[in-house]
């Protein structure tokens, strides 16, 4: 139980701050989008190399290249939600067309040890969804579990709400939905459930690492790569909550939207080797230092009731924010030049992330982060198998939760992440093209006014149910410099 009111009380806004827990971790995990080739064999490169988004997994794979090349990705994603709320069914969904990478290899000649290096940009994440929630409530509203936070954290009047909660609380107020009495109780003009309630969610943006990278080549037989790489994240939300109800014969509504921004650049490192214990066999390793990054966000609320309409002005806030370290082993089963079988293993510290600012103490939600989080793991397993100037692709990819590796309850298998994809790939002369189609599950549960408050106990009364599926097409154009 305590394990429990720890996740949920993390899930609060940082006080009057726009980033809650959730969106911490869209931006510290990584799902890597990858060059058409690495999308079909499900991303399972750490081993394989001579890829330009393999990079960003294992740096040695740099050494695999013979010839300078150049590759440039586009991919077109559409994601579909499928929303259950009180017995109603919403589905929603958005199309985007990204950039996966691009970049460019430049190799060396010499006998014995070759030294090659590269610039390349990997979006190492995608935040592009969109969601719709919509129910009819018969036990409580929003504005009740606002009631069970305000009275947790003795507040008794609006100055003190003010100061408390400038967003989303105190607006509220200011729009004449509640009221404080003389004695410091509460009342709402919002009825206690016989209400719809609807909560849209648009998202766009993510995550693009930009690589220099270097590995070298001894012997054919060992690689050692290194990479020194700038993450930019551009993360951008807008949420929108109603609720609507009839009182004699009339219908009321009231409404709030959160527009939040976040951007920023992060630096970190990433060292592997890859060896040839035997000419059937391909093994490797990698570390990626925890990314730091210097981030930035932007958000305002605007509140909207049948009497009056309050805007909180755009607001700023700076801080750092550290992500987890990553350890990955690879292997790669070679059968002449017929094909190949790959698995990627990555154990991800997530109890790791860590918040800082110089004007704000993050010390408690950090400990939050802590007991909330624990280590994960990701699995990749991939194959590709070559006929004259053709190859055939095909790969499974499996992200766990950041709850743990072996879940407690079900609570915590709700984030679980798999993706099935195949592909193709064409070479005529110093010409490839590639093509992958990737299709990405996801299912998660979770409280409708977890974005808002974690002080109602009645979550189990507010549940959604949410199915996450995404189709990728995806194209790669690669050329190699004779």
């Amino acid at each position: 139980m305590n394990r429990i009111f720890l996740i949920l009380l993390a899930i609060l806004p940082f006080c009057i701050k726009g980033q809650n827990i959730n969106d911490v971790y869209n931006i510290s995990a990584v799902n890597y989008q990858g060059t058409a080739k690495s999308a079909a064999m499900g991303n399972a490169m750490g081993a394989v190399g001579e890829d330009i988004s393999a990079i960003s997994i294992n740096p040695a794979g740099l050494g695999l290249y013979r010839k300078s090349s150049f590759a440039f990705t586009p991919s077109l994603l559409t994601t579909y939600t499928k929303s259950e709320y009180f017995g109603n069914t919403e589905h929603d969904n958005r199309t985007c067309l990204n950039i996966n990478n691009l970049g460019y290899v430049v190799t060396n000649k010499s006998k014995n040890v070759k030294v090659n290096w590269a610039w390349a940009m990997n979006k190492t994440n995608n935040f592009n969804n969109r969601t719709f929630v919509n129910g009819f409530n018969p036990n409580n509203s929003l504005i009740d579990a606002y009631f069970a936070e305000i009275i947790a954290n003795d507040i008794y009047d609006n100055k003190d709400l003010e100061e408390y909660s400038p967003n989303y609380i105190y607006p509220i107020w200011a729009t004449y939905l509640f009221d404080f009495n003389n004695d410091g109780s509460l009342t709402a003009y919002v009825p206690e459930g016989g209400i719809q309630q609807l909560k849209g969610t648009l998202s766009w943006g993510g995550t693009n690492e930009w690589t220099l990278g270097s590995s070298i080549n001894i012997n054919d037989k060992l690689f050692l790569g290194i990479s020194i790489n700038l993450p930019n994240v551009n993360s951008n939300k807008i949420t929108d909550y109603e609720e609507v109800f009839e009182d004699g014969g009339n219908t009321y509504s009231w409404w709030q939207q959160e527009t939040l921004y976040t951007t920023g650049w992060g630096f970190n490192g990433k060292f592997g080797l890859i060896a040839y214990p035997a000419r059937w066999l391909r093994i490797g390793a990698a570390f990626h230092t925890p990314t730091v990054y210097n981030l930035t966000d932007s958000w305002r609320t605007e509140t909207m009731s049948w009497e009056s309409t309050f805007i909180v002005p755009t607001s700023h806030f700076n801080y750092t924010l550290q992500t987890p370290w990553m350890l990955n082993g690879s292997a790669a089963f070679i059968f002449g030049n017929y094909g190949m079988f790959s698995v990627d293993y990555e154990y991800v510290d997530y109890k790791s992330i860590k918040l800082y600012a110089p004007n704000y103490d993050y010390g408690y939600y950090n400990d939050a982060i802590k007991e909330t989080f624990k280590s994960s793991m990701n699995l990749r397993l991939g194959t590709e198998w070559r006929y004259r100037n053709m190859c055939f692709r095909g790969g499974y990819s499996f992200y766990g939760s950041p709850y743990g590796i072996i879940p407690t309850d079900g609570l915590y298998n709700k984030h679980n992440r798999n993706s099935l994809s195949c592909g193709f790939g064409f070479t005529q002369h110093a010409f490839s093209f590639d093509f992958a189609y990737v299709y990405t599950l996801q299912n998660q549960e979770y409280n409708l006014y977890s974005q808002y408050s974690g002080y109602y106990n009645e979550i189990a009364l507010n549940t959604v149910n949410e199915r996450f599926n995404a189709h990728s097409l995806v194209f790669t154009v690669r050329v190699k410099m004779l």
